[in-house]
């Protein structure tokens, strides 16, 4: 060290010797003074140059010397003492927001709050189907492609057949969750109520959660999963593909709870999402049907739809009658009301059936008296009708003459 230390001075010696001094002063002259309290102003501006001798061959041997050795000392300084040096970097932690304990990114689920209950077949045009049921009372399943809704008794089988038209990636997995239909509800958890899940019925001998709604019979590499942080259930089983001869694939899944229950699904709507994913959670497709867990699915099914196209029904009729006085207002001149003008007069023999939706039951014991007593006008002679007109108006003026 001695030895560095005594060739810097020599040749840092040596090159100042060498240079040739050139100095230049500005010197700004300073303002005038208008009084004695200002302060002056005044600014000097010194420049020092420097110029190289001729350079020859020593003198530069001598620099490069003094350059190496300077660049040698604060290297091995800075090493020992620079917070950044690579020994220190490797131990200082690094204090990213993402992995401390208590960031809430460490807990992200890459489930969403609110499962999508889109149709989406996705590039493996995926499908979910059922098998043609009937509405006999004494079926325990029945599914309805008009209303798009599955009706099944509780813990009774019930096969979903899985299609997809290419193959799905390694690994890929079949999820089953059951979320509330209506948005006042869509952010409450399905779960089973308390009497099915603290009960033993159904409960004894599971190795599924006994909170979960959905189970799936006769698979055991099924997964039950609860979301760590939106708190959904759902049930996975890895995809298999369909055997030689068919085309779907069949999971045979099992309803818990009935769609009736208190401090449960309290006869709230449920849909059913079926989706195919990956390994890693990426979605590629998605099927969604309404469910109703009930004592008798073929009753219930044949009620809601008959109810269903009641209603079609009534809307149609409503459209038409819309329609009609729409017309019927715009063609009758202004001031005079087209009272009665819209609405159809009905023909002999006329067949078409109208209906009306009447809100408390007096009110409709008065209309249907009104509904008798039209049809039996139809069937009454008009020689009578004509007859007890006359009696009526008679009655009438021999009330007003006695007043």
């Amino acid at each position: 060290m001695s030895q560095i230390s005594t060739d810097e001075g020599t040749t840092f010696e040596h090159l100042w010797s060498t240079l040739e001094p050139d100095s230049t002063y500005f010197d700004l002259p300073p303002s005038n003074h208008t009084g004695s309290n200002e302060v002056s102003n005044r600014t000097e501006v010194t420049m020092d140059v420097f110029q190289m001798r001729s350079m020859n061959d020593s003198v530069m041997s001598q620099f490069n010397l003094l350059n190496n050795s300077m660049d040698q000392s604060i290297g091995s300084r800075a090493a020992s003492t620079s917070p950044y040096s690579s020994e220190h970097t490797s131990n200082v932690p690094t204090h990213s927001p993402y992995s401390q304990p208590s960031s809430t990114f460490d807990a992200m689920s890459p489930a969403p709050v609110i499962p999508s209950n889109t149709d989406y077949p996705g590039p493996h045009h995926f499908e979910v189907t059922f098998q043609q049921s009937s509405t006999a009372k004494s079926a325990t399943w029945t599914y309805s492609p008009l209303l798009k809704k599955l009706y099944c008794q509780i813990a009774k089988t019930c096969p979903i057949q899985i299609k997809v038209s290419t193959p799905p990636p390694p690994g890929t997995i079949i999820r089953a969750m059951p979320v509330y239909k209506k948005a006042e509800h869509v952010t409450e958890v399905v779960k089973r109520c308390p009497n099915h899940e603290l009960g033993r019925d159904f409960n004894d001998g599971q190795s599924a959660p006994a909170s979960h709604l959905i189970r799936v019979e006769g698979n055991n590499l099924s997964q039950y999963v609860d979301d760590p942080v939106t708190g959904r259930q759902s049930v996975m089983v890895p995809y298999e593909p369909p055997q030689v001869g068919t085309e779907f694939t069949t999971i045979l899944y099992n309803f818990m709870c009935n769609s009736s229950c208190v401090g449960g699904m309290n006869r709230r709507p449920i849909l059913i999402i079926i989706t195919l994913e990956t390994r890693d959670g990426q979605v590629l497709g998605r099927r969604s049907f309404e469910g109703r867990i009930c004592a008798c699915p073929g009753r219930d099914r044949k009620a809601d739809e008959d109810h269903y196209r009641e209603q079609q029904a009534l809307n149609e009729s409503a459209a038409k009658n819309g329609n009609a006085n729409k017309r019927t207002f715009k063609q009758s001149p202004q001031g005079i009301p087209a009272l009665g003008t819209g609405i159809k007069k009905r023909r002999h023999g006329e067949e078409e059936m109208y209906y009306v939706p009447v809100r408390g039951r007096e009110n409709f014991e008065i209309l249907m008296k009104i509904k008798e007593s039209l049809e039996l006008v139809e069937l009454v002679p008009q020689q009578l009708v004509d007859s007890y007109r006359q009696q009526q108006q008679q009655l009438l003026q021999r009330q007003i003459s006695e007043h």
